[in-house]
């Protein structure tokens, strides 16, 4: 939805409704509270360990810096602990201790940060669309660095890898368990996991989930990027859903808090450092205005800011275009 600046407040009174008394705010589930408070807690974060595996096949790739990293990268998505916790909606971890000390996982190095990546891309073609312009990048003989192409394919590989050993864990919760309530909501998680990344999503369900899997999985390889203008990223989405009945405001709500809690597992992991002042750069970008100059003001703009007015997680430093 995009409107006029004029506009935006009566937007967001009109569906969202007038702000409540500060520490009064309830708009979110009881279980959603919990998990928030678990986490901002540095329960998550304590969690964290160390990886205990080696680098898969570093001896064929040590000269080459490219493959090497893409063996470690393979080596991670391997054997890096899953994360999975009762009534989340959204799953997708970063659970080494390196990853939340600016370290590559086996490596060594430095990781990467102050940098956006171009989620925007993962949502509209997916990581197959993105494998198809590594081989046609190829094809064309682009001028790269040794194996550089064969390495993005190899990342590629281990997000799938990873991909596949969570629907293999959410396949055993349902299972598993005897109470039809919970088999039904793990059903609904991995419905929203089973194509995406790799596909585009459908849905804003599907939309959010891929945002997020691609979000921590270079996070789990230590990098530190920015997530960006989520509300452009999300907002159409959202909007074609509501548009179609297919999610109400609080479902998304809900929904769109899941991702928020998840950004706060690495609170914990360094006791040097609390929650928030962007310590780990995953900058969020609300509002502006589009190619043409039109105002951005959609239903995401107004959750995100309903989920830090409730929920007051600050590790996800959010700045307003105006």
């Amino acid at each position: 939805m995009l409107v006029d600046a004029a506009s935006a407040e009566n937007i967001i009174r009109a569906d969202f409704g007038s702000p409540a008394a500060p520490g009064r705010i309830r708009r979110l589930s009881e279980e959603t509270r919990g998990l928030a408070a678990a986490a901002l807690s540095g329960a998550y974060g304590r969690e964290m360990r160390k990886s205990d595996f080696t680098l898969k096949g570093s001896g064929s790739v040590a000269p080459n810096p490219n493959l090497r990293y893409a063996a470690a990268c393979l080596s991670v998505a391997e054997h890096a602990p899953l994360g999975i916790r009762p009534h989340e909606l959204l799953v997708g971890n970063a659970p080494l201790l390196e990853s939340a000390f600016h370290q590559t996982p086996l490596l060594n190095v430095s990781s990467t940060s102050h940098t956006t990546i171009d989620f925007p891309l993962v949502l509209r073609e997916g990581t197959g669309g993105i494998r198809r312009r590594i081989a046609a990048a190829g094809e064309e003989g682009k001028e790269s660095e040794a194996g550089l192409y064969d390495a993005m394919d190899l990342c590629l590989d281990a997000m799938a890898l990873r991909h596949r050993r969570y629907m293999a864990a959410l396949d055993g919760l349902i299972d598993g368990s005897a109470d039809a309530l919970v088999r039904e909501h793990w059903t609904e998680v991995r419905s929203a996991l089973a194509t995406v990344p790799e596909y585009p999503p459908e849905t804003f369900r599907q939309a959010v989930q891929s945002l997020w899997f691609a979000f921590s999985f270079q996070r789990l390889m230590g990098n530190w990027s920015g997530i960006g203008r989520i509300d452009l990223m999300l907002g159409p989405y959202l909007s074609a859903d509501l548009a179609w009945g297919r999610i109400t405001i609080d479902e998304a709500r809900e929904l769109l808090a899941h991702f928020w809690i998840k950004g706060c597992e690495w609170i914990g992991a360094n006791p040097e450092t609390g929650s928030g002042d962007a310590q780990h750069y995953q900058n969020i970008v609300l509002s502006g205005s589009d190619r043409d100059g039109g105002y951005i003001l959609n239903e995401v703009t107004a959750l995100v800011l309903d989920i830090v007015e409730e929920l007051h997680i600050s590790d996800f430093p959010v700045a307003v275009r105006v």
